[in-house]
């Protein structure tokens, strides 16, 4: 986001802004019009206003619900993304030794240049090449592979399964941090809220406070809504993101491995 409104402090003083802002339009509201004119609106205002919100609050339920949904499939495509490499790293150990080698190395280039540089270029919407590039070049090693003994015919297809889920899993998270809420969605969305929180300056509550209080939460609602919107719509962006955390154990698992990393501690839990 431009604004980078999907920081959880941005976020709130935008939110705190938005509902004064309906606040001061039912301000200018009451000053210029009288009480006794929109009491006159009750009647129609009501079932308009039952209309209305009851189509929004579907709506905007509907959007919610949407983006927590891809939040929570961005989450499980990354776990089943680190587990499908491990499978490949773990499972090229029946591999001749170069063979196995060099899989798990490019097992190890792929995940590193994952976490240390897509992850930060996934939050711009952007697709490392030099990742792409490693995942291509893993499936080729293991397509090239031709098994000999019982166990490497046995164990090849996983192999071949499990890097096909690695790619396919990539793309899938790859897909998901390009494309987010589209402009289109996020204008009906603002505009229905807008149309919602005018709909209720148009009546006339004796007690000016009771109205503006009424008022304020309606907005506040809805801007809480529409942010859920903005956290969840685009899961690797912001303070609410998900994590690589599954990717980050199997790099160090990978450089243990490898004898890149010298963590004791951390080979005894494995």
């Amino acid at each position: 986001m431009a604004m980078d409104i999907d920081n959880f402090y941005i976020g709130a003083a935008l939110i705190i802004g938005i509902t004064l802002a309906s606040v001061l339009g039912l301000l200018i509201v009451r000053r210029y019009c009288h009480l006794e004119r929109l009491k006159q609106c009750h009647e129609v205002g009501g079932y308009l206003l039952s209309v209305v919100g009851t189509m929004y609050a579907v709506l905007l339920g509907l959007v919610v619900v949407d983006a927590m949904t891809k939040f929570q499939t961005a989450r499980n495509v990354v776990e089943n993304e680190a587990n499908s490499l491990a499978d490949v790293f773990l499972l090229a150990e029946s591999m001749p030794k170069a063979k196995a080698t060099a899989v798990r190395q490019l097992c190890e280039k792929y995940v590193s240049e994952v976490v240390e540089k897509e992850w930060p270029d996934m939050a711009k919407g952007q697709i490392n090449k030099t990742a792409r590039r490693h995942a291509i070049n893993l499936m080729r090693e293991v397509n090239a592979f031709e098994p000999v003994t019982e166990n490497q015919k046995a164990i090849y297809p996983l192999m071949v399964q499990e890097s096909c889920q690695v790619w396919d899993n990539r793309r899938a998270r790859t897909n998901l941090a390009s494309f987010g809420v589209p402009t289109v969605e996020w204008f009906v969305l603002i505009l229905g809220g807008v149309v919602t929180v005018v709909f209720t300056y148009f009546f006339g509550v004796e007690s000016l406070l009771a109205q503006v209080l009424m008022t304020s939460m309606v907005s506040l609602l809805i801007s809480l809504n529409m942010y859920l919107v903005v956290l969840f719509g685009a899961p690797f962006a912001g303070d609410l993101q998900v994590s690589s955390d599954a990717l980050m154990v199997d790099k160090m698992i990978f450089e243990n491995q490898l004898g890149l990393r010298q963590d004791p501690e951390f080979s005894t839990k494995l």
